[in-house]
């Protein structure tokens, strides 16, 4: 799966380049971030909104509020993981902690 796209074409000039200097676009400066910038929570919080590169559907995705894509996304993240563990039959009594196992 690419994390990053090859050629870059910015969601808000639509200006075409291949280097992402300083993560804005060299034509109009829309900052343009990827899975691998090294940001904190408390920076994309003080940024609040902002393009990031989503590599499922292969284009920008504008993030205007950062706290709430971040509880949307663990309310989607919830939910898989509920289905998944459904569909598996596993549940909370089937699991137990490594330790009672060895003996």
């Amino acid at each position: 799966m690419k994390t990053k796209p090859q050629r870059y074409q910015c969601p808000h000039c639509k200006w075409d380049f291949a280097l992402r200097k300083k993560r804005c676009c060299p034509g109009c400066g829309t900052l343009l971030l990827i899975g691998s910038d090294a940001f904190s929570d408390a920076e994309f919080t003080a940024l609040g909104s902002f393009w990031m590169w989503e590599p499922l559907k292969e284009r920008w995705v504008f993030i205007r509020d950062w706290e709430e894509h971040k509880q949307e996304a663990g309310r989607k993240f919830e939910e898989y993981f509920k289905s998944s563990r459904l569909s598996s039959g596993d549940t909370e009594e089937m699991r137990r902690p490594l330790r009672e196992w060895i003996h």
